[in-house]
């Protein structure tokens, strides 16, 4: 069921008057699982004893976890659950990927193996309720958090459907104290929650599936292959899927965080104006927050972070985030994109380090002049970076990054007269936050309402507004959702991960 689908606001509609009729606190976690596990099964088909193995191993494993008497058999413990949990998700996501690769690497050697490649469906949303699962189990082993006894309540933790196919990353610590409460319906909650739900929207059925086509022009074009487009066609394709992707999965985002909003539940931020940072570091901060603090968290400090001098640093990051990289897809174009992410923030880390460069760029940026620069510089190594994960052929990826970096400046030129549709969408996304930028940092405007509106929370201003203005928000969102957005809207982005 997708969030975007004409059934699923009919669905929330049903799960809010079940959990609001069931009254008791127990009758209403009772209704929310049951639901979770109906969404899911519509969802992801055959594979719901997937999600509820990897709940009970988790669920199990904590308690062992916790019990055991010495470091070794809370090792054990902890294994049984990481190797049980990712096994599955290995199988599903990366057996053919690792066979396939192989084969290559065997074929190179003139060597043949006779392992067979299998047609495997990729459960929907398994690589976020396996990291759910498995926050659990690092946390009890870490000494953040003792098991909960309601294997009901951490079911819920695991499953519960906004969250279940494409995230936030929860926490267990952060979410499990959250159903110790009553579920209680109240106008504020639920007036908040649908105008997120109806950003979310906006986002992605508006915005990204708009967009969608004209990068789709040149990235999923079957009678015009990739190499055939030159430089104006990939710069144009590649900052376009950069705002696609964000306007799609922040889409998403924002209708997981206001469906749980209307149950009274908080989930975490995924998003801060990410095409906004100033360097590399900055935009792992501001993008999908949740996975990067949950990568720096059981992945780069378990690896030693930064203690361990400023090679092994460089190593970590680079590690962490080509692990990142292959958590996002089963391909080579996504190793390559993780790792070129963690080349960044090595380079980031390098210059940081030398406090005369870097002196030196602090004080340029607090200029206005400065600041949009080192926007833009950073943004330039993220939209390039975007390719990678875009473009599945390497001989493509070789290609277009060669038309990002050595502009054909007569194809500029030419698509500055002939192609004036999507020149006028780039000028519009790229034009609007440079404005913004300029305007929120001029010292008159930073106390305004418009400053407050902008920087701070648009949904909670939008969300606490008097009921008639409320209703006018409304209108305004169901009439740009029926009149601009396309007839077919395709899934999210990041279902396929």
């Amino acid at each position: 069921m997708l969030f975007n689908s004409i059934q699923y606001p009919i669905f929330l509609l049903l799960v809010v008057i079940l959990t609001f009729a069931a009254r008791k606190r127990d009758y209403q976690l009772k209704v929310l699982l049951l639901a979770s596990y109906v969404f899911y099964a519509i969802s992801g088909e055959f594979f719901l004893p997937l999600l509820v193995f990897i709940t009970a191993l988790t669920f199990y494993c904590g308690i062992w976890i916790f019990t055991a008497q010495n470091l070794l058999h809370k090792r054990i413990y902890l294994a049984v659950s990481i190797i049980g949990a990712l096994s599955i998700l290995g199988y599903f996501k990366y057996f053919n990927f690792v066979v396939l690769g192989l084969d290559q690497a065997m074929d190179a050697l003139n060597f043949s193996l006779a392992i067979q490649v299998y047609n495997i469906a990729l459960p929907i949303g398994i690589s976020f309720y396996t990291f759910h699962a498995l926050s659990y189990v690092l946390d009890i082993y870490q000494g953040k958090m003792t098991p909960i006894d309601s294997f009901k309540e951490y079911a819920l933790f695991v499953a519960f459907f906004p969250h279940l196919i494409a995230g936030p990353i929860l926490r267990a610590r952060d979410f499990l104290p959250q159903l110790k409460q009553k579920v209680t319906f109240t106008s504020e909650n639920i007036q908040i929650g649908v105008t997120r739900i109806g950003i979310g929207m906006v986002k992605k059925v508006v915005i990204a599936d708009n967009i969608a086509y004209y990068v789709n022009l040149v990235y999923a074009n079957p009678d015009v292959p990739i190499q055939n487009s030159n430089s104006f066609f990939i710069i144009c394709a590649t900052i376009l899927f950069g705002l696609q992707i964000y306007f799609d999965f922040s889409g998403y985002t924002d209708i997981a965080i206001g469906s749980a909003r209307i149950f009274g539940y908080t989930f975490p931020e995924n998003f801060n104006l990410p095409y906004f940072s100033q360097n590399p570091t900055d935009f792992w901060r501001r993008w999908h927050m949740t996975l990067s603090s949950y990568i720096r968290d059981y992945i780069y400090i378990p690896l030693g972070g930064n203690r361990k001098g400023i090679a092994r640093t460089y190593l970590n990051l680079i590690i962490t985030f080509t692990l990142c990289g292959i958590w996002h897809g089963a391909a080579w174009n996504f190793v390559l994109w993780g790792t070129y992410h963690g080349v960044l923030l090595c380079a980031h880390k390098a210059i940081t380090t030398q406090r005369h460069i870097y002196d030196r760029i602090t004080l340029i940026s607090k200029t206005h002049f400065g600041l949009i620069t080192k926007i833009l510089i950073t943004q330039y190594f993220i939209f390039m970076g975007w390719i990678l994960f875009r473009v599945s052929n390497l001989d493509d990826i070789i290609y277009c990054v060669n038309k990002w970096i050595f502009i054909d400046v007569n194809s500029i030129l030419s698509g500055f007269t002939k192609y004036s549709d999507i020149l006028k969408l780039n000028a519009v996304f790229i034009g609007i936050p440079l404005i913004v930028i300029i305007l929120l940092s001029r010292k008159h405007l930073k106390s305004s309402k418009i400053h407050s509106l902008v920087v701070h929370d648009p949904v909670e201003y939008l969300g606490r507004l008097k009921l008639n203005y409320w209703g006018v928000y409304l209108i305004v969102i169901l009439l740009m959702i029926l009149c601009l957005a396309p007839s077919r809207s395709p899934e999210f982005i990041y279902f396929q991960f």
